[in-house]
């Protein structure tokens, strides 16, 4: 696996903000996308209508469990916040050093990407910022983001601490 260590600046999203339990949210967020795709026309300030991120708090995958209420946002990223439309919501990720993997093939790459990119933090001496939102980047030229998904390519961004 090829991880990069990076660094973003503030990231401006515009989003849906989706919570539940684990099995809940497999059905709760690919309806969220399909609710976001369609609203891209009344998002004010879209940076590339291609580009989306999901965007979790990293406390949330530290206490995983099956029983526990997650939170996860599919968005959109917009040069300013403004106005948004109802279910809408702005969510600014502050500039930070991010450890990226790429997800890249079928389902079980997914927990593939993450296992391994937690490995590689760890042998690295590095450490996740457990207050900070991880991200997931996907570009609908690799990978779209509503269903049907058979196939995956994608980014993941885990925080470091500084």
């Amino acid at each position: 696996m090829n991880v990069s260590v990076v660094s973003r600046g503030e990231l401006r999203l515009a989003g849906i903000k989706v919570v539940g339990r684990r099995t809940e949210l497999s059905h709760r967020v690919p309806l969220a996308w399909i609710e976001l795709v369609e609203r891209l026309d009344s998002i004010p300030h879209l940076v590339d209508r291609s580009v989306f991120y999901g965007s979790f708090p990293e406390s949330d995958h530290q206490r995983a469990s099956n029983d526990g209420v997650y939170t996860y946002w599919v968005c959109t990223e917009v040069s300013a916040c403004g106005a948004l439309t109802e279910g809408l919501r702005p969510l600014v990720v502050p500039a930070r050093t991010y450890a990226t993997a790429r997800v890249e093939g079928a389902a079980e790459a997914i927990e593939a990407t993450y296992v391994g990119l937690a490995r590689w933090i760890e042998v690295q001496g590095k450490r996740v910022d457990a207050q900070a939102w991880c991200l997931e980047r996907y570009d609908q030229r690799r990978q779209r983001v509503t269903p049907p998904y058979e196939w995956f390519d994608y980014e993941v961004f885990k925080p470091l601490d500084a």
